[in-house]
């Protein structure tokens, strides 16, 4: 069921005696599954409302609404029926290759089309049944967002460990004929699905276009907990530059045919092979940012636009320490050259080795609560530290679960502080 969290006060829902706590059992006399589904059946100017009250109460509401009146209900969760959970055994899979001692949603392997829609989680499309592919269709959920990884069947079901891999490209034709667009995300595994193999996904997904709204391209992520699992190698930097000329010539080749392109390779991968970050307007509007694709370039630009903010002097000396990982090293040394300029500043660097997750895993966010705090006491660190905001989730927790209040009681004789971007970090400056 629907459990209400909270009710905006002078809103319908307020008027008429609904509260926290209270349940919506239906909607016009449909259960509510999900919040598409509470979207979807509250958007007419009258419906019908059961709720169960927090006494326990059943009662019936006859709700009528002008045009853009609010409801006012905020609802505790999206999905209400239970999450669609996966049912592949990838052999590249991140959730097998953490210790159990992470906050609770990121060893949930989460594999929910309702999601995708909502928040923009991949999804792999294997565990649908004809209930879900008629929602999908019916309520024109669009875009979804799908690992496809490769179009090979074969070779996706053996990937993944799935019979129901191997009917990616009729799933995705499926979307097409039915016009629902999608993003879509390939996991590069070295000498598995790269190579001829990434050569052949992207002449099969071009078909797709412009329903494919976006493709982006990211590298496997291995940590030191793979006991029991495959025999993966990560991406090294010759290996990092194949892949790169093969997105290279495809993007040239995709924006001569339609004189737009759709395709990205993750900034690890231009790091990792040492090559220039692509130029901003070539990311086109930034489509897979989440998935760590363009953050490097908005860095850099932002850089670029803050420079004329920037002061020539400050009134009183000052030094900083900025925490970053191994393959952001270059490219933050960029920017605190660029601070260093300012007379009176002192930035120092500290890159920290991801000890948790183990030295494979070489980028910012993941850096957890305890690397950091061991990095900072065995250090000669500045009093004044700034830590990357994309290392804390929405409470403020690290991916091992220690509190960034937490951290700041550890480090009692340091000032810590949360940047998210270079404005950020000019204001604490």
């Amino acid at each position: 069921m629907a459990k209400i969290k909270s009710i905006k006060e002078n809103s319908i829902s307020s008027r008429i005696g609904l509260e926290a706590g209270d349940e919506i059992l239906s909607i016009n006399e449909k259960k509510i599954n999900d919040y598409i589904d509470y979207q979807f059946e509250t958007s007419e100017p009258f419906f019908t409302l059961k709720i169960k009250k927090n006494s326990g109460e059943i009662k019936e509401y006859e709700v009528e609404r002008e045009y853009n009146e609010i409801l006012g209900i905020t609802l505790d969760g999206i999905i209400f029926d239970g999450l669609k959970k996966c049912n592949n055994d990838c052999i590249f899979c991140f959730v097998k290759q953490q210790p159990s001692n992470l906050r609770n949603s990121l060893l949930l392997k989460d594999d929910d089309y309702r999601f995708s829609f909502l928040k923009g989680s991949f999804i792999t499309l294997t565990n649908l049944n004809e209930k879900d592919w008629q929602k999908i269709i019916n309520k024109r959920l669009s875009p979804l967002y799908i690992s496809v990884h490769t179009t090979n069947s074969h070779l996706r079901k053996k990937m993944m460990k799935n019979p129901e891999a191997a009917n990616i490209l009729e799933n995705l034709q499926r979307l097409k004929n039915n016009n629902i667009n999608f993003h879509a995300q390939l996991v590069l595994c070295p000498d598995l699905n790269d190579g001829d193999e990434l050569k052949n996904t992207l002449n099969d997904l071009e078909k797709f276009f412009p329903n494919l709204l976006s493709l982006g391209v990211v590298p496997v992520g291995l940590t030191k907990y793979r006991e029991n699992l495959e025999d993966l190698n990560s991406y090294n930097q010759k290996k990092a530059l194949n892949v790169i000329k093969i997105i290279n010539n495809y993007q040239k080749k995709f924006n001569n045919k339609y004189n737009e392109n759709f395709l990205y390779a993750s900034d690890e991968f231009y790091l990792l092979a040492g090559e220039k970050i692509p130029e901003y307007d070539k990311y086109n509007g930034f489509p897979q940012i989440e998935n760590g694709i363009g953050l490097t370039r908005l860095l850099l630009n932002e850089l670029k636009n803050i420079d004329d903010e920037l002061p020539d002097e400050l009134q009183e000396n000052k030094k900083f320490t900025i925490i970053t990982a191994e393959l952001s090293k270059k490219i933050m040394k960029k920017v605190i050259n660029r601070f260093n300029k300012i007379k009176g500043l002192n930035i120092d660097l500290l890159v920290i080795e991801n000890k948790f997750f183990g030295k494979n895993v070489t980028v910012t966010g993941l850096l957890t609560g305890q690397d950091i705090y061991n990095s900072i006491i065995k250090n000669d660190t500045s009093k004044n530290i700034i830590i990357p905001g994309i290392t804390l989730n929405d409470e403020n927790l690290f991916l091992d679960n220690m509190s960034f209040i937490k951290l700041k009681d550890k480090l009692k004789d340091k000032k810590l502080y949360v940047c998210n971007n270079l404005k950020e970090i000019m204001e604490v400056l």
